[in-house]
């Protein structure tokens, strides 16, 4: 099966789809990635074909702009405003770099940004089109997965309902005027008004949740074709080697926390890193700080703070003793597979729903919105972190069970039952 894998957005959301991909590969599907140009040699890395989008998300995502967003806590007005000028900007070239991409697949998986463009133009390459998400992006009376800096008050189960499909609504209506180029590109009708992810459950297409059920159990009234499979890492600690000075580091002291914000924007780097530094020395500890997209980063650092530009999580999160992170979906589970207590400092969207679930099940402190994070609340945080014997059980527990799982085993099972007969 020829498969073609849509992925968009920071680290977090392409790293995912392309150890899907290479899953594919492995399980004997041709698999290419259609992502932006700065992914290509992550791709090739690990074996995938590459089709780039004429986008560079590192430059994105430190445009001045892009810093004030996320600066701002992702304030949802703004969030909308940002978007759609990126999309009008880039939506015809990433329609025509997906149409070139996936001109002979036989099947598309639209991962988390790029659901409606898979949407839209599986429909015009009449090919089945898999979804994916990695969070619980449909409605549930069960829980209300808010993307928002102030937790919503508890509701009852219709109310969840309303409100999720309410908000997905407006998001969508807001939206859904960016995407007429993208039609037009391709001899489509304009968007529907119904929102595309909700149309595409409906009509029976299947939704992938890449997400541990042991953090956040299946909601009871989704349909069969809605699987959550667990996480999907993208192992990468037998390719990689660790420079000798970190391993120094590492042996030299008590076990050191690490400090990282993934592909976060920072609006003040010397800010946050001041914060980070004074934190970790009124805790008392030793920290692994990664410099992130954002560059948090500086020669001037003391010998208890090692500074590393990446790592794998696979090979560092277990040498660490807590895991200070924004909240993203891929290093909320990175975290919580190798079984460390989070502090999480979360910048925009679903990082605050991630933050809060964590805190509800005992596995970190409560949430530290990265927009007022302060030395003392993040010290006070790393402290518990290090000290409360009940959390960091908890975290071993859960670390536990999402090591047992394999969600792109179960991603590629559910991908190769809706492939066409």
């Amino acid at each position: 099966m020829n498969v073609t894998v849509l992925a968009f957005g920071s680290r977090g959301d392409v790293q995912p789809a392309v150890a899907l991909a290479a899953a594919l590969a492995l399980h004997g599907h041709a698999t290419s990635l259609v992502a932006p140009r700065n992914f290509a040699a992550l791709a090739t890395r690990y074996g995938v074909g590459f089709r780039a989008m004429p986008i560079d998300m590192v430059e994105e995502l430190r445009a001045p702009e892009t810093e004030a967003l996320f600066a701002g806590g992702g304030n949802p007005v703004a969030l909308v405003r940002w978007s759609l000028q990126m999309i009008r900007r880039t939506g015809g070239g990433i329609a025509s770099a997906v149409l070139e991409g996936a001109e002979d697949a036989d099947l598309m998986v639209a991962t988390a940004l790029m659901g409606p463009f898979g949407a839209l133009l599986a429909k015009r390459l009449e090919v089945p089109c898999v979804h994916a998400w990695w969070a619980p992006a449909l409605a549930a009376r069960d829980f209300l997965f808010a993307a928002s800096e102030t937790a919503p008050p508890r509701l009852p189960g219709w109310a969840n309902r309303a409100l999720f499909h309410g908000l997905e609504q407006g998001m969508w209506l807001a939206m859904r005027p960016a995407y007429r180029p993208a039609c037009k590109i391709c001899g489509l009708p304009p968007p529907p008004f119904a929102p595309p992810l909700r149309r595409a459950i409906g009509h029976g297409e299947t939704l992938l949740l890449a997400y541990s059920e042991a953090l956040l159990p299946r909601s009871r009234e989704w349909p069969a074709n809605v699987e959550v499979t667990g996480w999907w890492f993208l192992d990468d600690r037998a390719n990689w080697t660790p420079p000798p000075e970190l391993e120094r580091f590492l042996a030299d002291g008590p076990i050191p926390i690490y400090v990282g914000f993934g592909s976060m924007a920072l609006f003040d780097r010397d800010a946050s890193l001041d914060a980070v530094l004074a934190a970790v020395a009124r805790a008392g500890a030793r920290a692994v700080v990664s410099a992130g997209w954002g560059g948090l980063a500086r020669n001037d650092l003391p010998p208890s703070i090692f500074a590393l530009d990446e790592a794998p999580h696979d090979w560092l999160f277990p040498r660490m003793a807590a895991i200070v992170h924004h909240g993203g979906a891929g290093t909320t589970g990175a975290a919580l597979r190798a079984g460390k207590p989070s502090v999480v400092t979360p910048f925009i969207t679903d990082q605050h729903a991630w933050a809060r679930l964590l805190f509800a099940r005992g596995l970190a402190p409560a949430p530290l919105p990265h927009r007022a994070l302060t030395a003392d609340a993040l010290a006070a945080a790393i402290r518990t972190a290090l000290s409360d014997n009940a959390m960091r059980e908890r975290a071993a527990a859960i670390g536990a069970t999402v090591r047992a799982e394999n969600g792109l085993a179960n991603a590629v099972a559910a991908i190769e039952r809706s492939a066409p007969r």
